[in-house]
Formats: C-alpha cells, sequence, structure tokens
C-alpha cells in the first residue's frame, strides 16, 4: 500500500507503477538513507518528538533493515522508491512506531540528503584512486628518467624531449582533475535535511544539530534551493567527465606508442585480448574500450543537463532521472582509473626504439635556429635560413646529419664540435633548462614537485 493512496479516487495500473518506480535505480542510495535516518531520530529525540525508548527501538531497526540489506536478505515487494522501502520493512519490524520516522522531513530533501553522503562517501575515494596513478607515473618517470623522445605537434615529429616529460603531463592533468573534485566537494557539503517538501517546517527542529551529526560543515541557507539543488551532481559529472577526457587522451597515445610501427612502449598483455580470426593479434582493446566509454560520461552529463534544463522550482519527478547518471557516472570513472592504474604500472618503454624513433624529421631544425640567435641573429632571419635549408635536404633526400663540416660552416658558420652539439638529441634536451623545459634537471624538479604534493594529502 502506497502512503498517499488514500487521496486517489482512481489508483496507477501496474504499467504506471513500473514506470513511476525509481527503485531499481536508486537502491545504492540504501545505506546513505539508513545512515540519514538513523541521524534524524536522534534530532527528533532531542527535538522531543520522540521519547529515548522509541529512539532505540527504531535507530535498532534501521540496523536491522541495513545488515539485511548488506547480507542480500532484504525483501522487495513493489516498493516506490528506496526511502519507502527502508520505511515499509522498518514498520513490519517496528510496528506503528515507524510512522513517526518521517516526522519533519519528505522525500524531496531526503533524496538529496541520501546523494550528497554518497557523494561525500565516493569522492575522497576517486581522488584516491587518482592519486594511486600519479604515484606510477612518477615512479615510471624515474624509472626512464634518461629516455628521449619525439615529441609531436599536429602528430608530426616536432623536437625532441624526455619521455618522463611526457608522461609527467598527465600527471598535471590528473592533479587539475583532483582539484575539481576537492571543489565539488566543497559544494556537496552542505547538509540539505529540514527543508522538506520546499517550504521548512513549522516543527521545532534542529537542522545544525542533524548536520554536525552527519560530518556536514554547512547547512544549506534557502529550503527551496535545497530540495531542487543538483547542481552538485552535474559538477560531480563534469569533474568526472574531465578526467576521462584525459586518460582517453593518454589512452590514444598509448595505442599508437605501442603499435607495430611505433613500439616504443609494450602494454601488459593481460591488457591485451586476441582476435576471432587472426591468431597473431594481440589488440590494446582495454585502452580502445576506455577511450570509447568516455562517450557514456559525456551522455551523463548531457543528460543531466537536460533535466535541470529550464525545470522550475522547487522539486519535479523529473529529478529522478539523475539516478542512473550518478550512479553509472561513479562506477564508470572508478572502473576506467583502476584499468589505467594498472597499464601504466606494467607497461615497459623500449628505449632504442624509441630514441631511434627521434632520429631524422629534421627534429634539430630549432636548435639549429636558436643556437644562431645566441650568435646575434635576427630571429625571423635564422627561421627563414633554416627552413631554406630544410627545403634543400627534402628535395636531395638529406638530412642534417648528412651535411658535411663544410655546409655546415659555410651555410651556418658552425664549427665542428657546435656540430656535435646540435646533432645530440641529449644536448638539445638538456639545453631546455628553462623552468618547466624538457632538460633533465626541470624533469626531476617536476619531479620532486609531484612527490611533495602527494605527501601532502
Amino acid at each position: 500500500m502506497k502512503v498517499w493512496e488514500k487521496r486517489f479516487r482512481k489508483l496507477p495500473d501496474k504499467e504506471i507503477e513500473e514506470f513511476t518506480s525509481s527503485f531499481n535505480e536508486d537502491n545504492f542510495l540504501f545505506p546513505y538513507d539508513i545512515e540519514g535516518s538513523k541521524a534524524h531520530v536522534l534530532m527528533l529525540e532531542k527535538a522531543g518528538y520522540l521519547t529515548s525508548e522509541e529512539k532505540e527501538k527504531l535507530i535498532e531497526g534501521l540496523e536491522r533493515v541495513k545488515k539485511e540489506m548488506e547480507e542480500g536478505k532484504f525483501e522487495v515487494k513493489g516498493d516506490e522508491d528506496v526511502h519507502m522501502a527502508v520505511e515499509r520493512r522498518l514498520k513490519e519490524i517496528v510496528g506503528d512506531l515507524a510512522e513517526k520516522l518521517h516526522t519533519a522531513r519528505s522525500r524531496n530533501d531526503q533524496v538529496v540528503l541520501d546523494e550528497k553522503l554518497f557523494l561525500k562517501d565516493k569522492i575522497p575515494e576517486i581522488i584516491e584512486r587518482i592519486e594511486a596513478i600519479q604515484r606510477v607515473i612518477l615512479g615510471k618517470a624515474e624509472e626512464y628518467l634518461g629516455v628521449v623522445m619525439a615529441g609531436f605537434t599536429h602528430f608530426r615529429p616536432a623536437q625532441p624531449v624526455l619521455f618522463s616529460h611526457w608522461l609527467m603531463v598527465y600527471f598535471w592533468m590528473l592533479e587539475r582533475d583532483k582539484g575539481r573534485f576537492e571543489d565539488v566537494l566543497k559544494r556537496v557539503d552542505e547538509f540539505p535535511g529540514g527543508s522538506l517538501a520546499l517550504a521548512g517546517t513549522s516543527l521545532t527542529i534542529d537542522r545544525e544539530f542533524m548536520a554536525g551529526k552527519l560530518g556536514f560543515k554547512k547547512v544549506s541557507p534557502n529550503s527551496m534551493d535545497a530540495v531542487s539543488d543538483r547542481d552538485f551532481i552535474l559538477e560531480f559529472l563534469t569533474a568526472t567527465l574531465q578526467v576521462i577526457l584525459h586518460l582517453s587522451r593518454l589512452a590514444e597515445e598509448l595505442i599508437i606508442f605501442s603499435s607495430p610501427y611505433f613500439s616504443w612502449i609494450k602494454i601488459p598483455q593481460e591488457y591485451m585480448t586476441g582476435s576471432s580470426i587472426m591468431p597473431q593479434k594481440m589488440n590494446p582493446d582495454v585502452l580502445e574500450l576506455i577511450r570509447g566509454r568516455t562517450g557514456r560520461i559525456l551522455g551523463y552529463v548531457v543528460s543531466m543537463s537536460m533535466v535541470m534544463k529550464g525545470l522550475p522550482l522547487t522539486y519535479n519527478r523529473d529529478l529522478q532521472e539523475d539516478k542512473i547518471p550518478l550512479w553509472e557516472g561513479y562506477k564508470l570513472t572508478v572502473s576506467i582509473l583502476s584499468m589505467m592504474k594498472g597499464i601504466i604500472e606494467g607497461m615497459e618503454v623500449e628505449k632504442g626504439k624509441m630514441e631511434g624513433g627521434a632520429k631524422g624529421y629534421y627534429l634539430m631544425a630549432t636548435d639549429i635556429v636558436e643556437r644562431l640567435v645566441e650568435k646575434g641573429m635576427a630571429f625571423r632571419s635564422a627561421y627563414r635560413k633554416v627552413g631554406e635549408m630544410v627545403k634543400k635536404l627534402e628535395e636531395e633526400g638529406r638530412d642534417f646529419s648528412s651535411l658535411t663540416q663544410d655546409e655546415w660552416k659555410r651555410c651556418f658558420g658552425f664549427e665542428e664540435e657546435e656540430v656535435k652539439e646540435i646533432l645530440s638529441f641529449k644536448d638539445s634536451v638538456e639545453r631546455k633548462k628553462v623552468l618547466g623545459g624538457t632538460a633533465t634537471s626541470e624533469v626531476k624538479k617536476e619531479i620532486e614537485k609531484g612527490k611533495k604534493i602527494l605527501m601532502k594529502k
């Protein structure tokens, strides 16, 4: 029996009940609904609406419901949602006393509370998983510190860089992602309970007391805003989208660099699968799925945005549609973070092939320009001079290493020792000592800074 049945002359049929029920989507909120209900009971006793004996009986009943859920013994009986399921089972356990539980609250503020408790629990877990990847990145950056690779712009070979410098890019991306989740947590940490349907209540309650019991730092200042707010879910999903977009970029580069045409990196075989027809194949399916499932997260952001678009105050049933994006967005983010950590942890760098891939392609052109600038030539003049040389070499099918000492001297005025330095990828990297550059000394500073950041947590 629905709690609101007596108001209606005609009740919804089974098809309508199934359409409006959210139990299958919101049952992940069970433990948070119990947690919120227990704090609510304590507040009702403090306010004088429950005796000490009634409080104890309700708390014991809620604990029993929680245990049944945890042990998989909870029996579903056509419940509308998780809130009514808990209340219905509680009444079966403690009798009519359960009808006092809903004093001074509505499902409107109850669901927001449950969702905020969920995110207060899960956001720190996501942050921990991000930091776990960051630690792995730092370890790999140290392990392969001296390895040089070709850096790209427009996915064309551009200049030599340290592999560790490339890898640390993703450390800083993840650091920004972490900051976004920390910001979301600040806005989640606002207690909505006591707002009821939309107007608050004439009953004497203590919102600050309940907020303190549940570990909230703030209490929502406006009851209408509290029950209609889903900004925090949209913001959470946007943060998940950002981190998954970053990991999708990393997945794409790892797919490319591990392909036979590069062979710069080896992906752990346990993160690859085979072909049903080509026995030689090992495919980077996990990385491809990370890249592909980014679309799901974007879909959840769009879905939640459409729920909120043009929605009048305060609660509307549209808001029921926030559960799937919230739960599935969380699960998918955790799964992708776990997969990527394992891949980075187990990957190996083929040093010879990676450094060999930096040869040719005129990667030293900018170094030559900068050497000419050091000798007093205007940058644009040096740029044109080197560009003309590259054009000539391309036409002749040659590269910089094919130039004789006489050609270096005649074209650029370089002595033999200068030429050796210019043609060395290692020297090229080490010359980039500008703050944040790819020189070994600067990358070491990056790594140390990253370690200090993680140590503060």
